[in-house]
């Protein structure tokens, strides 16, 4: 039986979604179906409707994100979610974090390739310089 402390996938650290959707509400203010179809299109296709739900109302909870119940000329009320000033400050920690994290893997796939003895594969950054050298 699943715990709060153990993530839904098993290969997906825990909390791993939170910038995504933070990112996502940051540009748009979005109900839950339209949440789940871009995360869906972004990888993360084992994450389910109770996850994200369970999520949303966490950052709800937590003063990172905010919704209201709007409702259409059709069609049943949609809980839409926004993201509040909290959940940016939350969003660019996130972007530090991983940040640091691409430097690490970039290193680790260096190193990797190295130890095999293959070219490593170049990251956006470096072809984005390589492209800029070439012009």
């Amino acid at each position: 039986m699943e715990t709060a402390d153990q993530p839904i996938n098993p290969k997906m650290p825990r909390g791993f979604m939170t910038p995504w959707v933070l990112l996502l509400l940051k540009q748009w203010s979005l109900h839950g179906y339209l949440i789940m179809q871009h995360l869906n299109r972004m990888g993360f296709s084992e994450v389910d409707h109770p996850t994200l739900y369970k999520e949303l109302r966490r950052l709800e909870n937590d003063g990172y994100v905010a919704s209201e119940w709007q409702t259409g000329e059709s069609g049943p009320a949609k809980r839409v979610y926004s993201i509040t000033e909290a959940g940016e400050q939350l969003l660019q920690g996130w972007t530090e974090v991983v940040s640091g994290y691409q430097r690490m893997f970039n290193g680790f796939f260096d190193l990797y390739a190295q130890a095999f003895g293959f070219a490593p594969v170049a990251t956006a950054d470096a072809k984005a310089n390589e492209a800029q050298d070439q012009e």
